[in-house]
Parts: C-alpha cells; sequence; structure tokens
C-alpha cells in the first residue's frame, strides 16, 4: 500500500501530468473541459517550475529542460568580452525577471518554468534553497 497522499507519481508520472494539465489548460475555452476552465495563464509558470524540479529525476524524455538551463547558463557566463564578469546568479536573475516580469504565455511559461530550476541549481545559494525545500516536500507527498 503506498503512503502518499495521491499514490505513488513518480518523477515521470508528475511530469506527464503536468505537461498534460498545461496542454489541456492552454488550449481555447470552447475546446476546454469543466476541469481545465480552472487553469489560469499565470499559473503555468509555477506548474513548470514544479516540472522542472522534477524532469531532473525524470526519465530521458524529460531531460531536456536541464540540458538548456545548463546551456543558456554556460552562454551567459562564458561570454566575459561581451558583457564583463556574468554569474550564474544573474543568469538566474535575468530568468526570473523575464519569467514573472511580462506577459504570461504557454509557450514563455513552460519553457522558462521548466528550464529555471536547473538555473537555480547551478547559481547555488539562496536561489537554490526554495527548490531544495520545496522538491523535498512535494516528493513525499507524490513518492518521486
Amino acid at each position: 500500500m503506498d503512503s502518499q497522499l495521491l499514490g505513488s507519481f513518480g518523477s515521470g508520472g508528475l511530469c506527464l501530468a503536468i505537461a498534460v494539465w498545461i496542454i489541456l489548460g492552454s488550449r481555447k475555452a470552447d475546446k476546454q473541459g469543466k476541469l481545465a476552465k480552472k487553469h489560469k495563464e499565470e499559473h503555468t509558470a509555477w506548474l513548470m517550475i514544479v516540472f522542472g524540479i522534477f524532469a531532473a529525476g525524470a526519465g530521458q524524455a524529460f531531460s531536456a529542460p536541464g540540458t538548456v538551463g545548463e546551456a543558456l547558463t554556460h552562454a551567459f557566463t562564458s561570454q566575459s568580452a561581451a558583457f564583463g564578469n556574468v554569474g550564474a546568479g544573474a543568469v538566474a536573475a535575468i530568468l526570473t525577471i523575464v519569467l514573472f516580469g511580462t506577459k504570461p504565455g504557454p509557450v514563455k511559461d513552460s519553457t522558462l518554468g521548466a528550464t529555471v530550476p536547473s538555473v537555480y541549481a547551478a547559481a547555488g545559494g539562496i536561489w537554490a534553497l526554495p527548490l531544495t525545500v520545496i522538491g523535498s516536500v512535494l516528493k513525499s507527498l507524490v513518492g518521486a
């Protein structure tokens, strides 16, 4: 018998559930079911951050957000000739500003939301702290 509140999801299962929710919730209103109509545009970024947290432990199909996050961090931090010294913390701040400082949109929020956990992990410090705490709580709830 599973001891988790909703039964065991696993990392991959949770990523799939979030992806389906985002897809169904982002469709035009006339094509949404009753439950999907409860999805708000501003929820996408937060759900995709959770997706990004679990994607690191999921299968190969979900490895892209971590790879993109690492590539973005490397791209910014290795451009010292163009920008001067740019650290991973600055990259985390920039992506957070773009994610939450612009109008919600399913593509932007899905892409950046899934990517920022790996950038936060690379930045370390205070950026990684919320992901560590939230991730451990959520993982214990869903059995991932």
